[in-house]
Formats: structure tokens, C-alpha cells, sequence
């Protein structure tokens, strides 16, 4: 029997060099959900913050970076690693939220598509290579690539472009606290059909779609500050019911795809999960394990970034992968025949799964 498999072949990320440590926000004035003031000093507040989330600091975009020319950074670096040549490309599938965020601007460009640009910009000539976006919270790049992989599986695609993107540092309410959680970055994969006697690549795949009563605990909203405008719209976050979501189904989902690939939670490798905050990763990390009687050791197969990349959503999972497989991340690295599974949760709610043996 031959099996189609859906392979990395490669990798790429790009994280703006504007660094920002949390003193960036010392001089912030904070206001609460109900728009009255944070009281407490803000040193306190920024101390307690990243012990929960473990962020020291993010990456800002420069005023001269759109969200497109961050993925097509991502993009090119991918496509070099796979050595293949960029009109060989089938499709490009870009996960993000909120468009093409320009400087300057304080609304989103939605037209064109964020995918149609990045061909653009790569100057892709071959016009049967489709280019679509995929709005799907955080987990939009784990999607993206579920959806590649079904692409390559039903033979409607060979090589496919995945990125996630995303600018959140211009979408965030200055004056919410959870604005210090987020950041900018790109991170992007190439996805290729590969035929062998043994299935490889991307094994199984699961998601969760919860829309009833947990669709607003990520959604768009006005400032905190109530002389804000309130036509200007912000990301806004019930980190309370986001923390619960993510806990409460996250194992259950990862223990659904497990079960499709028929793989035992002792067999992976890496775990590469969604980099929201610390606390929650570890939440999440430790049901899973004890759901599964599991005793493997939680530093040694859980990388973090977050610490000085914040949550860049959509770009989280990916960049985590690149930097691991460029050894950029002490202590961790990917061998031929790891298996490695990616999780992640988000506004929606959604989550999702990919068990992958590399």
C-alpha cells in the first residue's frame, strides 16, 4: 500500500527587531473592564503579570512594516529551507485575525486578501496556485495546516505555503492590561506530497469548535478608557473564561487526536503548544499528563518561548517549530522519526491538534 503523506520540507520565522520589555509600560494608565482605574501601581501590576504569563517582553513592528511584508520574511525563509523553487508552490494558506494592519492606519485592510499580497510580494507568477486566507483565532495556523494537509490528501495540491501572521501590537486597547500580553511575528511552512509505503508527516488531526456561550470570551470591543472614541475597536479578552476553556478541553482534544493516529502520549517527542502564558501552558500540560498517567519530564518536552516573544497568536506555534528545528532553542531539538504533536486554543473557541512524525 502506498500512502500520500503530507511532509515539512521547510521552515522560516521573522521576529521585528523593536524589542519591548515590560518597563516599556511603566508610564501606561490602566483602567478596568467597567472603565474605572487601576489603582495599584503599575510596577505591581507589571510584576504580578509576568509571573502569571512568564512574558519579560514582546516584539513591536517598525512603522514601516505592514502584516504582509512580516509573512512574506517568514515565507521567503521557508521556501529557501525547502529548496524548491517558489512557482512550484500549489497554494499559500495565511492564518490571521485582523488584515493588514498598516502604521498610521487604525483600521484593518481586509481587501486584498492577505494571502493574494504575499503571492504578490513573492512575485508568484503561476496563477493555478490558490491564495486564501483562514480567520480561526489563535489556532488559525495549526487549522491552515490541517486544511493543507487535506489539500495534498485529496491531490489538489502538492506544495503548499502555510503562515501564520500577525501585528497585534496595533490592535491592542493601550489602556487594558492585556495589552501587555501580545506581540508581533510571522512564522511559515512549506507542506509538501510525498508518497511512501508507511504513513509519515502529518498522522492525525483534531479540532474543537465550542460557539455557543464561549464565543465572546476573545472579541473585538472599545477602549477601557471611556474617553476613548467608541468607534475604535480593540481586542478584548475574558482571561478568566479563556484560562477555563483551555484547560477544561484542550487534553480532551489532544487526547481525541491521539486516539486517531493511533499514538500513545509516551511516543511524542515535543510537545509544541500554542504560546499564550505560562501558567495556562503548564495547566494544560500537567492535566494531560496525569489524565494519562504520564510521568515524562514537563521541562524537557514543553519548550516556552513566550518569555521574550509575548503571544503572537497565529505566529506562535510556528516560530516555536523553526526555532527548534534551527536549534535555536536550547535543550530542544526535532530528530528523523520524533513524533511531535501542536496544539493550540483560541477566540472562537476553537482548539486544535496535529500528532506529526518528522
Amino acid at each position: 500500500m502506498t500512502y500520500r503523506n503530507s511532509v515539512i520540507i521547510g521552515t522560516g520565522s521573522f521576529l521585528p527587531e523593536k524589542m519591548i520589555d515590560n518597563n516599556y509600560f511603566l508610564n501606561r494608565t490602566f483602567y478596568k473592564h467597567d472603565g474605572t482605574k487601576v489603582t495599584k501601581p503599575t510596577e505591581q501590576v507589571i510584576q504580578k503579570l509576568e509571573e502569571i504569563s512568564g512574558i519579560e517582553s514582546r516584539r513591536y513592528a517598525g512603522d514601516n512594516t505592514d502584516t504582509v511584508q512580516l509573512a512574506v520574511y517568514a515565507s521567503e525563509q521557508a521556501i529557501e529551507d525547502a529548496g524548491i523553487d517558489k512557482e512550484v508552490i500549489d497554494g499559500v494558506i495565511v492564518a490571521h485575525n485582523f488584515g493588514n494592519l498598516k502604521s498610521g492606519l487604525d483600521y484593518p485592510l481586509l481587501l486584498p486578501n492577505l494571502a493574494a499580497l504575499v503571492k504578490n510580494r513573492l512575485k508568484i507568477k503561476n496563477h493555478q496556485c490558490f491564495a486564501y486566507d483562514i480567520l480561526f483565532g489563535c489556532p488559525g495556523w495549526v487549522q491552515a495546516m490541517i486544511q493543507a494537509d487535506q489539500a495534498i490528501k485529496a491531490g489538489a495540491a502538492k506544495n503548499v505555503l502555510v503562515v501564520g501572521v500577525e501585528i497585534l501590537s496595533r490592535i491592542v486597547d493601550q489602556h487594558d492590561l492585556d495589552s501587555m500580553l501580545f506581540g508581533d511575528g510571522a512564522g511559515a511552512t512549506i507542506l509538501q506530497a510525498q508518497e511512501g509505503e508507511t504513513p509519515t508527516g502529518l498522522l492525525s488531526s483534531h479540532t474543537y469548535s465550542h460557539c455557543l456561550s464561549d464565543a465572546d470570551y476573545l472579541k473585538m470591543g472599545s477602549s477601557y478608557n471611556n474617553e476613548k472614541s467608541e468607534e475604535e475597536m480593540f481586542i478584548k479578552m475574558q482571561g478568566r473564561n479563556v484560562y477555563r476553556y483551555a484547560v477544561t478541553h484542550v487534553p480532551d482534544l489532544i487526547t481525541d487526536c491521539l486516539t486517531k493516529s493511533n499514538t500513545k502520549i509516551e511516543e511524542i517527542d515535543l510537545f509544541l503548544f500554542h504560546q499564550a502564558n505560562a501558567k495556562l501552558i503548564k495547566a494544560v500540560g500537567t492535566k494531560l499528563f496525569k489524565m494519562h498517567n504520564y510521568d515524562g519530564d514537563y521541562d524537557k518536552l514543553v519548550p516556552i518561548t513566550l518569555q521574550q516573544t509575548g503571544n503572537s497568536s497565529v505566529a506562535t506555534v510556528p516560530t516555536l517549530l523553526d526555532n527548534v528545528l534551527r536549534d535555536d532553542l536550547e535543550g530542544f531539538n526535532i530528530k528523523k522519526g520524533d513524533k511531535v504533536l501542536f496544539a493550540a486554543v483560541g477566540s472562537g473557541m476553537h482548539a486544535n491538534c496535529i500528532i506529526y512524525q518528522f
